[in-house]
């Protein structure tokens, strides 16, 4: 009786277990035999093999930028890694050989750098999500940025706290005068 107890408690395990296996997809793998080389470093398989870099070129607005030319600069090396047009929803990927410290930057034709995006470590079949936005709007048709305007740059300021205002009240508290008061603005009343 005890002999049937344990057969089935060991078939519930197995099952079980092969259950478990199968939803989790783990697999024991054994590591390349002694003397077997291999281009890359060993992984095992079925599993992503690309380190990759992806990401979006957006504006302010959030309007995903299309076309836009992006490179990717190694920050350890300082040197520029790769060059590639975003897709027409922004969309870019590098394929990175080694791993290290990158940083995705939007450029204009002439190697202007216009924007960067968040920089990150990966390591070896890591995947980094990058987001380059622009500080400005994007103008499809000429390609270029327009930066927004604050409102509060033209409304509200008085002339008491421009910066000429600022310019003479410093100049008169400490008593200096032009060289050459130049001609009156305004005509001279009688």
């Amino acid at each position: 009786m005890s002999t049937r107890i344990n057969s089935l408690v060991w078939g519930l395990v197995l099952v079980c277990g092969a259950g478990l296996t199968a939803q989790t997809g783990v697999r024991l793998v054994p590591p390349p035999r002694p003397g077997v080389t291999f281009a890359e470093s060993w992984r095992p398989p079925n599993t992503k093999s690309d380190t990759k870099i992806i990401g979006t070129v957006i504006d302010i607005r959030q309007v995903p930028v299309a076309y836009a030319k992006v490179q990717l600069r190694n920050l350890v090396t300082g040197k520029v890694a790769m060059e590639t047009l975003a897709n027409d929803n922004g969309e870019y990927e590098f394929l990175v050989d080694d791993p290290g410290t990158y940083v995705v930057e939007m450029t204009m034709v002439d190697g202007y750098v216009l924007a960067l995006s968040n920089a990150g470590s990966l390591a070896r079949y890591e995947t980094l999500h990058t987001v380059v936005q622009l500080p400005g709007r994007w103008d499809a048709g000429s390609r270029n940025m327009t930066m927004p305007q604050n409102a509060a740059n033209f409304l509200g300021m008085s002339s008491q706290t421009t910066m000429t205002a600022t310019t003479l009240t410093l100049a008169t508290d400490q008593n200096i005068a032009p060289l050459d008061p130049g001609e009156p603005v305004s005509p001279v009343r009688p």
